[in-house]
């Protein structure tokens, strides 16, 4: 049987690229954390809060943990590590808000963890691409823990509190229908698209990173904002009105296109894994799934109470399309 006869010269220089490789991207980590280091410690200097003192205390014990880690495996790999400091600490100390700082810090370490997610596949040795996991979770937490600093707004996958039943009367079935759900709507739809774009950011190398996730909810965004502006803009004045023999051709419409939401959330679902984050989720990917799942029952229990309660009180002959429908 013929082969292919190996070419040592060519193995070894294969080898040796990918080496470099590896090494240049340890020393780039290693400026990045060592200027990370710098920014967490000078920030501190300026904080009176003793919580935020004590998070970015954390942060910076943490940057110079990994800085020693990191010069350790580039020296075990028989290199020299780099002494040089990164241009993110300079960036960094230019912006004079705390707040805003901090806020860049933490995209700083999000650039961390794509680094890394690149990076531990292609480490050979299994206690280097232990230690670089550690480090891997450790941002990833630090991560959250900025995040959780900021999120002054309650989150948008809180648990909901006992719900009122929807009411009978049609007019007051609008007036409920607009409140519980266009208006939780609008505000679903803008921070969900906002955690998409984060966990597609910041996980873009991970094996099951949501992507295309972001432009899916920005296209659900603009049709149900249509929909629901159509919905009260003409549908729902005329049925608060009581009706009318025109009613039945905008309801039709509505319904047809409550059913490409259904199949939008379809396409949500599978592309979230039915909104299941992986064993390694980070805390935001984890909210951006519990969020997911909320808003496609919220969005599905909508379009069911529309279909199968109000529409049939004016075309009586819809209640038997629904129970046709029923699976």
């Amino acid at each position: 049987m013929n082969s292919t006869p190996l070419n040592p010269a060519t193995d070894v220089l294969a080898s040796d690229v990918a080496r470099q490789e590896v090494l240049s991207a340890l020393n780039e980590l290693l400026e990045a954390e060592r200027a990370g280091a710098r920014v967490a410690m000078e920030t501190g200097r300026e904080i009176t809060a003793p919580e935020v003192a004590a998070l970015v205390e954390d942060i910076h014990r943490d940057e110079v943990r990994w800085c020693s880690l990191l010069m350790r495996t580039i020296k075990s790999f028989g290199a020299t590590p780099s002494s040089a400091t990164g241009a993110f600490w300079g960036k960094a100390m230019e912006i004079p808000d705390v707040d805003e700082r901090l806020k860049f810090l933490n995209r700083g370490q999000a650039w961390v963890v794509r680094k890394l997610e690149a990076l531990i596949p292609r480490i050979e040795v299994p206690a280097a691409r232990e230690d670089l996991k550690a480090m891997l979770q450790a941002h990833r937490h630090n991560i959250d823990r900025v995040e959780s600093r900021f999120a002054s707004q309650p989150s948008i996958d809180s648990p909901r509190t006992t719900e009122e039943p929807p009411p009978s009367d049609a007019s007051a079935l609008v007036a409920y229908i607009l409140r519980r759900f266009h208006e939780v709507h609008r505000r679903q739809l803008p921070e969900l698209i906002q955690l998409a774009n984060k966990v597609e950011t910041v996980h873009a190398e991970h094996p099951s990173a949501p992507r295309g996730l972001t432009v899916l909810l920005e296209q659900m965004h603009s049709e149900l904002l249509d929909h629901m502006a159509k919905e009260e803009g003409v549908l729902f004045p005329m049925l608060a009105r009581g009706g009318s023999s025109f009613v039945t051709h905008p309801i039709c419409v509505m319904m047809s296109e409550h059913e490409e939401h259904g199949r939008r959330v379809a396409q949500l679902m599978a592309m979230t894994c039915q909104s299941t984050p992986p064993e390694d989720a980070c805390r935001t990917w984890v909210q951006l799934c519990s969020a997911t799942r909320q808003f496609a029952d919220d969005l599905q229990q909508h379009i069911r109470l529309e279909n199968e309660v109000l529409f049939p009180q004016f075309d009586p002959s819809l209640a038997h399309v629904q129970g046709s429908d029923s699976r």
